[in-house]
């Protein structure tokens, strides 16, 4: 394990955002390599292929006839500045493994490990993926059509957890992410001195119009369905006394139902629409990253609890998360298991001091392990 504690070590001092994933996917190749090098006995199962159009590493190991089990970690880091303190931290300002990708990456490769030690039977795929982080890197290696050309019985991924100790990991069956859609919507007015508004039409105006026509129309909507409509951002105007000429507001929603985002993005275009109307400015509304729900299969689950029993790890029943997740398009193809990994760490996802402890990786591979057996 001290190899792989040292590979968590270095993927989190070498942090990269989505689709810049250079030096992550060195590093990864590189600990691959040599653990090969070290069992030249059970090598030749293994090739690694590379995909054209972004840094992601797919690793197929072929023990025989049958399908393949399908295990994914993504790569990508966030816009962060790193407060932990560690001896281990971001050696890159504003960037940092926020989210626990240093931690499954370390996990996937100690599968990898363990399998190029004890050669088991059933087929096998990795996938070390770029670009979870809002730019849907799933969907861009599934745009390749690699992984389409196996034969796949069963998907599975974790992801680390806040709230969850060591030794406790948690799933349900069903919808267990829901569906998210980033957007942003954009006033254009003209500007003016505040003394004469006549001559000017104010697009702050009509940023407020419309994030009040979304806060009603959403709390209508609430009413029959789970939903979560937010503005994060709000960047309009120049000076006080100016009227101003343009606002920008950048925000995600949330839903369980395909049918709940789409209606939610009907509203905010009707809205936008209505909002610009009232000062005669005109607008904008750009609809960007939006990733499917992630479906757990009730079999795989239970795999899941059966695989925590056999290493005395604690299963709790999950709530729905409304946590956006593009393992969900793998989830949309194939049966999938995803699952929280317990982390022993009180401070919350993205924040500037998350840090998981190492134990989890020890946790993560042994059930990893157990479910490729399955």
């Amino acid at each position: 394990m001290k190899d792989l504690y040292e590979l968590r070590k270095n993927l989190h001092q070498n942090p990269e955002l989505a689709f810049e994933e250079h030096e992550t996917a060195a590093l990864l190749m590189d600990f691959l390599e040599k653990q090969m090098q070290a069992h030249p006995q059970n090598a030749s199962k293994f090739k690694i292929h590379r995909f054209k159009n972004s840094l992601g590493i797919l690793v197929e190991y072929s023990s025989g006839e049958g399908d393949y089990r399908f295990f994914r970690a993504d790569m990508d880091a966030l816009p962060i500045l790193e407060d932990t303190g560690c001896d281990f931290a971001s050696l890159t300002p504003g960037r940092m493994h926020a989210c626990g990708h240093d931690v499954h990456m370390t996990v996937l490769m100690g599968l990898i490990c363990r399998c190029l030690i004890h050669a088991p039977k059933q087929n096998l795929l990795f996938l070390f993926q770029p670009a979870e982080e809002g730019k849907g890197g799933a969907m861009s290696i599934l745009n390749e059509g690699i992984i389409q050309r196996y034969e796949i019985e069963a998907a599975t991924a974790l992801h680390i957890a806040s709230d969850l100790p060591v030794g406790t990991v948690s799933s349900r069956a069903g919808v267990f992410f829901g569906i998210p859609q980033e957007f942003d919507v954009k006033f254009w007015g003209k500007s003016a001195h505040v003394a004469f508004p006549e001559k000017g039409k104010d697009a702050i105006a009509s940023a407020i119009a419309f994030a009040q026509m979304m806060r009603d129309d959403i709390a209508q909507l609430a009413k029959d369905e789970r939903v979560i409509y937010h503005i994060g951002k709000i960047d309009g105007g120049s000076i006080r006394n100016v009227i101003a000429e343009s606002c920008s507001l950048e925000g995600t929603h949330r839903s369980i139902k395909r049918e709940s985002r789409d209606r939610m993005n009907q509203l905010t275009l009707e809205n936008a629409r209505e909002a610009a109307a009232l000062t005669d400015s005109t607008f904008q509304v750009d609809f960007l990253c939006s990733y499917d729900a992630v479906v757990n299969d009730a079999k795989l689950v239970k795999q899941l609890v059966h695989a925590c029993e056999a290493v005395g790890v604690t299963y709790q029943e999950a709530e729905i998360a409304m946590t956006g997740e593009d393992f969900g398009f793998f989830t949309t193809l194939y049966p999938g298991l995803l699952f929280w990994l317990g982390s022993d760490c009180p401070q919350p996802l993205h924040s500037p001091r998350f840090l998981p402890s190492e134990k989890s990786i020890d946790v993560g591979i042994e059930l990893m392990w157990h479910l490729a057996q399955s």
